[in-house]
């Protein structure tokens, strides 16, 4: 893999995009993750270079649709910016893995981020973008039966409390779930489940834990008092 990314540097200090195009296109689905990652950094690097290796990212895929493997990587806020112009191409939002999970079901899970799952973010794309797929991206359910939203609810172990604009983008969002997709009411056994065992094992503090009771009963339909008695 190092040296896929090693002949792309060098042709990317050559600057011929119909070169450095061909030899993107005729790379394995993993090999061009590795490369999109690798614009990613260089993007980070230098902020008077972000534009054009952002550009650059849209470029190379042409109108092909961003490799699979990529999916799972875009794990924080910044890949998100970098990447949403690519995101935003054909039906790159709602592009699924062996495991049927869109860029949100990772996003929204962020495992190890210690920053607010960016709520109000995808919520401003939805509304000022014209994507058809994003929309189709928060409804879609993985392979075990979750949407986005509801992986937040199952899996997010930040023990973050949501700011006050994030938890309202939370509860739109839900709503325009809600409005393409009926709810599943038995998944909220196994979210009480899992957050029956995140107390035991995390350190949650008691701001979370009330705020979580609060999204879980937002999200299905219950009361607060079901969710604190169901995990008593």
């Amino acid at each position: 893999m190092d040296q896929v990314v090693s002949h792309f540097i060098g042709l990317l200090k050559t600057g011929n995009i119909k070169e450095i195009t061909t030899f993107y296109l005729t790379q394995t689905p993993q090999s061009q993750a590795h490369i999109m990652l690798f614009l990613n950094l260089q993007a980070n690097k230098n902020v008077n270079s972000f534009d054009y290796f952002q550009r650059l990212s849209v470029t190379l895929n042409g109108e092909h649709p961003m490799p699979t493997p990529l999916v799972s990587q875009l794990k924080n806020n910044q890949a998100l910016s970098f990447f949403t112009p690519l995101l935003q191409k054909m039906a790159n939002f709602s592009l699924q893995d062996s495991m049927k999970r869109n860029v949100l079901h990772y996003l929204f899970v962020a495992r190890g981020e210690h920053t607010n799952v960016p709520f109000t973010y995808v919520r401003s794309l939805l509304l000022f973008e014209s994507n058809v797929f994003l929309p189709k991206a928060l409804s879609q359910r993985e392979s075990n039966g979750l949407t986005p939203l509801e992986c937040y609810l199952h899996l997010n172990i930040q023990s973050t409390v949501l700011p006050n604009h994030e938890l309202t983008a939370f509860i739109a969002l839900c709503e325009i779930e809600r409005s393409q997709i009926t709810l599943n009411s038995d998944n909220l056994n196994s979210a009480l489940k899992r957050f029956k065992k995140q107390r035991t094992d995390f350190d949650l503090t008691s701001d979370y834990i009330e705020q979580k009771c609060l999204l879980l009963a937002s999200y299905y339909g219950v009361s607060e008092q079901h969710i604190i008695t169901s995990l008593n």
